[in-house]
């Protein structure tokens, strides 16, 4: 297997070395807030997200979508937001800071953004599982025929994974994906 993939961008003409990773700064209940509320009642670091309501909290975590690239050792990578129980993000706060924590353990979650590329992908449901600090967990999607379920699965093509990557990198020149980053 190769150890980076190397393309020449059709955008912009520039060779690329390696795939970025994609980031959502929040779930989308973020955006559901207004923007004079989001202070008072949005708690957003960039790994959890508490959204404080009248009667209730909502409680988010931050997790690595990862979908093999077919022939590659390096996956591409969505940062996405699940939403969690309280209980499970009770436990996965304490998991968090743990230096010692051991990976293994999962929380059933609700993927909480709009993947570029994708049918709808909010709501599908999913486990965030914990791996050894200070790794970010990992998100496994709910095995289902959804693309980005089956891709997860099967893998996508080196092809995919860069006509991907240049939708995102040039999302401001008529390409627009959505809301996402790249990761620095």
């Amino acid at each position: 297997m190769a150890a980076t993939v190397e393309y020449l961008c059709s955008c912009c003409g520039d060779v690329h070395r390696g795939l970025p990773a994609w980031h959502f700064d929040a779930p989308v209940q973020v955006a559901a807030i207004p923007v004079a509320e989001r202070t008072e009642r949005v708690e957003l670091t960039t790994d959890a997200c508490v959204i404080g309501g009248i009667d209730q909290q909502q409680f988010y975590a931050k997790g690595l979508l990862e979908i093999p690239v077919i022939g590659e050792s390096e996956p591409f990578v969505w940062g996405i937001w699940l939403s969690l129980s309280e209980d499970s993000m009770l436990r996965y706060g304490e998991l968090f800071e743990d230096h010692q924590r051991d990976a293994g353990e999962s929380f059933f979650g609700w993927v909480c953004n709009s993947i570029p590329g994708y049918p709808e992908t909010q709501l599908l449901k999913a486990r965030l599982h914990v791996r050894t600090y200070p790794q970010r967990p990992w998100i496994e999607l709910e095995p289902t025929e959804h693309r980005l379920a089956l891709d997860q699965r099967r893998g996508i093509t080196r092809e995919h994974a860069i006509s991907l990557a240049e939708r995102l990198l040039h999302a401001g020149q008529g390409r627009s994906p959505s809301a996402s980053r790249p990761a620095g």
